[in-house]
C-alpha cells in the first residue's frame, strides 16, 4: 500500500464513493433526478478523470474502453439502465490500473502534459500531487451530490468523508 497521504486521500474517496452507492439498483442509479444527472453518470464521470489523469497521462496506459466514452465527460449524456453493471465493473478495472501505478510510490512532482478541457493547465501540465488533490476534491463533490440524491429518495447513507484512515 502506498504511504503518501495524497494517494491515501484518493483511496478514501473511493471507499466513500463505494459506500454512498452501496445497495443501489439499476433503475435508481440510472434515473436522472430533479433535472440533473444520474448517480450512475456521476460515478462514471469521476472515474473518467482517474482514467485520463492517472492511467493515461501519468502511467502511459491506453484509455479504458468504456469509461473513456465522451458521454461521461462534463455535460455528457445520460446512462441507460443496462450500463449499470458495466459501469461498476469498469470502475474496478480503472481503479485497479491506477492502484498498480500509485502503489509503486511515484514521485509527487511527476509532471504530465495536459490537453484536456481545463485551459489553464495546458501550459503547465499536471503533477501527480495536483492530480490526486483535484481528483479527491472532485470525488467528494459528487459524493455529496449522490448522498443528497439518496437522502431525497429516503435512503440513509451516513456521513462523509469517512474514516480517512489511509491518509493519516
Amino acid at each position: 500500500m502506498a504511504s503518501d497521504k495524497q494517494i491515501g486521500l484518493l483511496y478514501e474517496a473511493w471507499a466513500d464513493l463505494d459506500r454512498v452507492i452501496e445497495g443501489l439498483d439499476a433503475p435508481t442509479a440510472t434515473r436522472p433526478l430533479e433535472g440533473g444527472s444520474s448517480i450512475a453518470w456521476a460515478i462514471a464521470h469521476v472515474t473518467t478523470q482517474v482514467d485520463s489523469w492517472v492511467n493515461v497521462r501519468l502511467a502511459g496506459l491506453s484509455p479504458h474502453r468504456f469509461i473513456s466514452d465522451p458521454r461521461f465527460r462534463l455535460n455528457g449524456a445520460g446512462v441507460p439502465e443496462e450500463d449499470w453493471q458495466l459501469i461498476l465493473g469498469s470502475i474496478n478495472e480503472v481503479r485497479g490500473s491506477a492502484r498498480q501505478y500509485l502503489d509503486n510510490s511515484p514521485p509527487m512532482d511527476t509532471l504530465a502534459p495536459y490537453t484536456g478541457s481545463l485551459v489553464y493547465l495546458r501550459e503547465s501540465g499536471i503533477t501527480l500531487r495536483y492530480a490526486l488533490l483535484k481528483m479527491s476534491a472532485h470525488h467528494y463533490f459528487h459524493i455529496g451530490e449522490i448522498s443528497t440524491m439518496r437522502d431525497r429518495l429516503g435512503h440513509s447513507v451516513g456521513d462523509f468523508p469517512g474514516r480517512m484512515f489511509e491518509c493519516l
